[in-house]
């Protein structure tokens, strides 16, 4: 999630998948356009794929009192990837799939419980040394993180104006547009504030 970089890496991915699985492909050039809100949305049309992908990322404001792990912590409690959270379905399922994605996204569950569990998770990662961690994440590194320092990085990170949506698959770009609006449209910063001042 650090950069759009990654969210490009997302996308070639998944085309790349789309385009081995097919003979003949009609897919359309990316198209991009931004919400009031300020969320990027980028949708590539391919009528002949049997599945809606969706991707969600956002870059990372890295912040000098932000502590190592953090993120990685954060992603575990989201569901999320080093690339951010991702979904995929049927045609008919796709608008109902991505209400729960955003729901997950705009209300997410951080509370203790969620917490502990995941630091539990990335700490037994960490020691396991089942996948790369920068050296700075360490045992002694995760278990200074808090509950409140999840917090924090959602409420910077993960706001509209600092996000990527990337629709792929058979969805023309005017019902992308409609539903990314149903489902993202009304998120804003403040929404960030009140639901972290309710937790």
């Amino acid at each position: 999630m650090k950069t759009i970089k990654n969210f490009i890496i997302v996308i070639i991915s998944v085309l790349s998948v789309q385009l081995a699985s097919a003979q003949s492909i009609s897919m359309k050039d990316p198209v991009s356009f931004k919400l009031k809100n300020g969320l990027t949305i980028i949708v590539a049309e391919n009528g002949e794929s049997k599945k809606i992908f969706a991707g969600f990322t956002a870059d990372e404001r890295a912040t000098e009192s932000s502590k190592s792990g953090v993120q990685e912590v954060f992603n575990v409690m989201m569901n999320f990837s080093d690339k951010g959270g991702n979904i995929a379905a049927n045609t008919s399922d796709f608008a109902a799939t991505l209400m729960i994605f955003s729901k997950s996204i705009q209300e997410p569950a951080l509370n203790q419980t969620f917490f502990e569990t995941a630091l539990a998770k990335v700490i037994t990662s960490v020691n396991a040394k089942d996948r790369y961690y920068p050296e700075t994440i360490t045992e002694a590194s995760l278990q200074a993180i808090t509950l409140n320092d999840i917090k924090a990085f959602y409420s910077k990170n993960i706001i509209p104006s600092n996000a990527y949506l990337t629709i792929v698959g058979n969805i023309s770009v005017s019902e992308a547009k409609a539903l990314a609006k149903k489902s993202f449209g009304e998120w804003n910063n403040r929404s960030n504030s009140e639901l972290l001042a309710t937790k």
